[in-house]
């Protein structure tokens, strides 16, 4: 898995606020703009795509407690950059379920997929299905509180 953990950057780690899909996707669009990470289309493509396509994951199989994620993506034409952004929410923001897209999944941890490439995008779907299924993964990210930790936690797990 180690081309999916050279996607991880500790500043691309954030901690957000937002109540909504759309504000949180306004939210974090807005930062990687700045960056230059993605192009002004992306805010727009991503609601479109998360409208067409849900991306919420209910964890709740995976153990008690265990807090649910979203992973976000859209099209490779609205990025410039190859990175997995981590967002852990203060509060929980209800995303459609992927699997159920009439039920909503309370989600405390969106890994938003940010890729220019057409080809590399299954293998970190899967490498992060993985990362969230096994063992106490989200559990234990739940409770790390700076982006240093959460940085660390995902280097040495997945």
């Amino acid at each position: 898995m180690a081309e999916t953990e050279s996607l991880f950057k500790e500043d691309l780690i954030f901690f957000e606020s937002a109540t909504t899909c759309d504000e949180l996707f306004e939210q974090v669009g807005s930062k990687l703009a700045e960056k230059g990470i993605v192009k002004p289309s992306f805010v727009e493509a991503i609601k479109e795509r998360e409208r067409n396509y849900p991306t919420g994951l209910d964890l709740s199989v995976v153990g008690e407690n265990v807090p649910s994620v979203a992973i976000p993506h859209t099209e490779t034409e609205h990025c410039n950059e190859n990175h997995i952004v981590v967002v852990k929410l203060n509060n929980g923001v209800a995303f459609k379920n992927m699997i159920a897209p009439d039920k909503t999944v309370d989600v405390r941890f969106a890994f938003f997929i940010i890729n220019s490439q057409k080809t590399a995008q299954t293998n970190i779907l899967s490498n992060l299905m993985e990362f969230f299924t096994k063992g106490n993964n989200m559990s234990i990210l739940n409770r790390l509180e700076t982006a240093e930790e959460i940085y660390q936690f995902i280097q040495e797990n997945i």
